[in-house]
């Protein structure tokens, strides 16, 4: 977290800041806790510097940690789990008693047991932890700009492996530490090299130090992901590895250190918690809370609990722990990244002071884990084996997943939940159900009977996951009613207020649904009964693409064409192997309507390779792309159609240009959406593109080389700012004449009539906000930082704008007929908002995903009389024919997150048929 804080100015000259003192005005002493084994050498020594003096960066630190492990074998291994994107070698140090060390395995063994519940009654887990130490993983610095605890943990480390002192001793004997020393080695590694190349040591508010160019943001993952939002989507190389080892150790604790706020944070957490975690889970968050109290009064340190970091999203590194069993906790430092803040008070505080304050929550933490080992294992096995006692006794029992949408996507979910030890199955045999209820029905529709096909995927809640299984699965997140009506009755008082009068903010920590069923774009059901069915029980591979390897075989039926090839645009490989196909210079069509080949129906969207219009290398190429990528590709004897019918000669097959794409990146544009879309782009698609900031297209020659340009979400009055009157010039010339550009959020809001004015787009609350001179607007505000407009009395223009919604899950209603729609063979689709951006529909183009009619929500939390009213009649995608070129318009990102991917399709489909040229 990174807060907005009043700083000051330390004294010119003063490069390191006073250190921190603990009660009685002394210094804190990092080297307080022994008496210490001389062998183990101190960090401050390795490193030629104290804590906090610099920053270390990443080769310094792994330094460190290799003297210390070398120097004290005796209490602790290591394990590599992964590799970063850009080739950092991420490990974890196992720290305990030498007595334990030497029977890791069969501890390893005890933990795992006591988290399958099914085969361990509660007599064998009393016994289990009786005998076993419990596990606590720590993670440091998931955010690379918030480094004081990719610090502190070599002095964790270093009092764990060098001191006698017999508290320490007491954690060494009755838990398992594995400390994570770096969650995101990346990014940190862009802040600390960069920190150090200008740090003066002052604390000056506008100080370069203070704040970081966009592209160096070590807050983010190489894919410029928030990787403490990752846990859900495991984008990241480095959430994929620390998940690995999450599900390999089972810990009891995980604690995720962050930093900074004023003063430190730690559990208990903030409303509201997930409704899926047991009573016990918050119990165990004010013990492990008190703990870290009572060591912080004994210095005299301030500290908050229950306040901001709350516990209700899946995909945090302390909530997704948490719904596996651990007491999973974020813990936010108060000192870093600069080398001195000040704070509101006026006081400074120091970047040692951040790396005390963790340090010793680390290890009163581990203290708690210590005194309260064997209840603490006991409850773990608990959680696990109440989570199959609620599931059957409660009312929804299973979660079926339709893969006709998407088998893709299909896959991908399956994957998902696989890496977090979910179980899945495949329908081997049809099953019915008596009462079913379908995701997009909404949640108040009735059950019905349903009968499913073979190959469905079917997750059973009653298994020892099954409280995050259905965290990630359930059409609708509960929510705290208490939480919920806070904020609503400060929504009500806010709209009883003046347009300049200062408003309440809302408590919202992030985005209120996430049901992965809708993200992904399948169709989904849950049942209330869980009859009995045959099904495969999947697994991962161990090696390759795993969504590959899931995803139904691809290949070519028919042996070798002599008319064409065709595939439907049904699923994201079809996409994948038609950019693959365009990349090696094949000539492919679309289909523009539905077409008759060889006897058979295909939809609108159908890829066509016609063999007289390729090179003689298309066999052998589509047969091998198509088993590689996982398509089923028809090999068509004749274009004659069948009568009444078009055929693959048709002229309603139209070509399908090569792609040269270019994307936006740089000040006004959000890095987390930039990110989405290289993600995507590099790691799905294998599509090269180049980026470029808005403020060079005014100035690029080469435009011409690139027929599509995507415009993330971000703050559109920067980004416009950015591109210029010559750049917005430039870009209209270049969708004349056949380019596509594509907008999404403040994206899209750049080329509306608010922007550029290429399109006849508008949001919502325009008019007000145009008639309210001078007012001040979201996107208006300096690096990123966000406004939410006030709402007036109910008299005044501002209840026409829309309150920001906390990410909520709509659905929409496609047009069938439209090029964008195309491959999405039914009349919904689930669609994610996050903030206040709602679309106006074109006036002079196609509105193809639109909000119609009355139900709008289907999962997350909205504004009574503001949200779906303001909502409805609106668009989610907008295009617009501008001469040969197209305007592609979304009011959100379509691929939010690297786990929406049920949108995905729109995206590629404006690259692949919005195009001119």
């Amino acid at each position: 977290m990174r807060p907005l804080l009043v700083i000051g100015i330390l004294s010119l000259g003063s490069a390191v800041p006073a250190p921190l003192t603990a009660q009685g005005g002394q210094p804190f002493d990092f080297y307080g806790r022994g008496p210490y084994r001389p062998a183990v050498p101190r960090p401050s020594a390795v490193l030629g510097y104290g804590a906090g003096e610099r920053h270390t960066q990443y080769a310094q630190q792994q330094a460190v940690l290799d003297r210390l492990i070398a120097a004290a074998p005796d209490r602790v291994r290591t394990e590599v789990i992964g590799t970063t994107e850009e080739g950092r070698v991420m490990r974890v140090l196992i720290i305990s008693a030498p007595e334990n060390l030497d029977r890791l395995d069969e501890i390893r063994a005890d933990l795992a047991r006591l988290a399958d519940a099914e085969r361990t009654t509660p007599q064998h887990a009393a016994t289990v932890a009786a005998r076993t130490p419990a596990a606590a993983f720590l993670s440091y610095s998931i955010h690379g700009n918030e480094p004081a605890g990719f610090e502190a943990v070599m002095w964790v480390a270093y009092q764990l492996l060098a001191s006698d002192e017999p508290a320490t001793l007491d954690i060494l004997r009755n838990v398992v530490t594995v400390l994570n020393p770096s969650a995101n080695p990346d990014g940190h590694e862009r802040f600390a090299v960069w920190y150090n190349s200008l740090s003066l040591g002052t604390d000056e508010p506008f100080g370069y130090e203070a704040s970081e160019p966009w592209d160096i943001q070590g807050r983010f993952g190489h894919y410029r992901f928030d990787m403490n939002r990752d846990l859900i989507a495991q984008s990241h190389a480095p959430t994929r590895a620390m998940l690995g080892a999450l599900m390999r150790w089972h810990p009891q604790v995980v604690v995720d250190h962050h930093s900074t706020v004023q003063p430190f944070f730690f559990a208990p957490a903030a409303l509201p918690l997930n409704a899926n975690l047991p009573p016990h889970a918050a119990r165990w968050q004010e013990t492990f809370g008190r703990g870290n109290a009572a060591a912080f009064d004994s210095y005299g340190w301030q500290y908050n609990v229950r306040d901001v970091f709350d516990l209700f999203y899946p995909g945090y590194w302390d909530a997704g722990p948490a719904l596996h069993g651990a007491t999973g906790m974020t813990y936010e430092t108060d000192g870093g990244p600069e080398l001195a803040i000040r704070q509101d008070d006026g006081t400074v505080i120091t970047f040692t002071d951040g790396i005390a304050h963790h340090m010793v929550a680390s290890l009163a933490t581990l203290a708690t884990a210590a005194s309260n080992r064997e209840q603490r294992l006991r409850d773990y096995h608990d959680f696990h084996r109440t989570a199959i006692d609620e599931a059957r006794a409660g009312r929804m029992k299973r979660i079926v997943i339709l893969p006709d949408y998407d088998p893709t996507n299909a896959a991908r979910l399956a994957v998902l939940l696989l890496r977090h030890g979910i179980r899945v199955g495949r329908l081997a045999q049809p099953l019915t159900s008596t009462a079913a209820h379908r995701y997009l029905a909404g949640t108040t529709a009735p059950a019905q009977r349903q009968t499913f096909p073979s190959g469905a995927l079917v997750v059973d809640l009653p298994q020892p996951e099954g409280r995050l299984a259905k965290a990630f699965l359930e059409p609708r997140a509960e929510m705290d009613t208490s939480f919920a009506r806070r904020q609503l009755e400060m929504f009500q008082r806010n709209r009883r207020r003046g347009e300049e009068s200062e408003r309440e903010g809302y408590e919202f920590y992030d985005v209120t649904a996430w049901s992965l069923p809708y993200t992904l774009g399948l169709d989904a059901y849950w049942t209330e009964d869980a009859s009995p069915l045959t099904a495969e029980p999947l697994s991962l591979p161990s090696e390759g693409d795993p969504v590959r390897a899931l995803a139904p075989a691809g290949t070519v039926s028919g042996g070798r064409a002599r008319s064409a090839y065709v595939f439907r645009n049904d699923r994201q490989a079809a996409a994948e192997l038609a950019f693959a196909l365009l990349r090696e210079e094949f000539v492919l069509g679309v289909a523009r309507e539905s077409l008759r080949a060889d006897g058979r129906r295909y939809p609108r969207g159908t890829f066509v390779a016609r063999v007289a219009r390729n090179p003689a290398t298309l066999p052998d190429r589509m047969l091998a792309l198509a088993r590689e990528i996982g398509v089923p590709v028809d090999a068509i004897e004749s274009a004659f159609p069948d009568s009444g019918q078009v055929g693959v000669g048709s002229r309603s097959v139209e070509p399908v240009f090569p792609l040269r794409i270019l994307v936006a990146m740089g000040t006004g544009v959000s890095q987390p959406s930039y990110g989405a879309t290289w993600h995507f782009l590099e790691q799905e698609l294998r599509q090269p593109f180049t980026a470029a900031a808005l403020s060079a297209i005014g100035r690029m020659n080469t435009m011409a080389d690139y027929n599509v340009l995507i415009i993330p979400t971000g703050a559109r009055a920067t980004m416009q700012r950015e591109l210029g009157d010559g750049g917005a010039d430039r870009l209209k010339r270049w969708v004349q004449d056949g380019g596509v550009v594509i907008g999404y959020g403040g994206g899209a809001e750049l080329l509306g009539k608010g922007g550029i004015q290429l399109s006849t787009v508008q949001p919502v609350g325009a008019e007000a906000d145009t008639a309210r001179a001078g007012a001040q607007r979201r996107d208006t505000l300096p690096s990123g930082e966000q406004y939410t407009p006030p709402l007036a009395s109910p008299t005044g223009g501002a209840t026409q704008r829309p309150e920001d919604v906390p990410g909520a899950i709509f659905r929409t209603t496609l047009d069938p007929l439209h090029w964008l729609t195309a491959g999405y063979e039914r009349a919904h689709l689930a669609v994610m908002l996050d903030g206040s951006t709602m679309l106006k529909a074109s006036e002079k183009g196609d509105n193809p995903v639109a909000f119609v009619g009355d139900s709008l929500v289907l999962s997350g939390f909205v504004w009574p009389g503001n949200t779906e009213r303001l909502l409805k009649g609106t668009v989610w995608a907008a295009t617009e024919r501008i001469g040969r070129g197209h305007a592609v318009l979304f009011a959100s990102d379509p691929l939010f997150r690297a786990f929406w991917r049920g949108t995905a399709r729109l995206l590629t489909n404006a690259m692949l048929l919005g195009t001119g040229r």
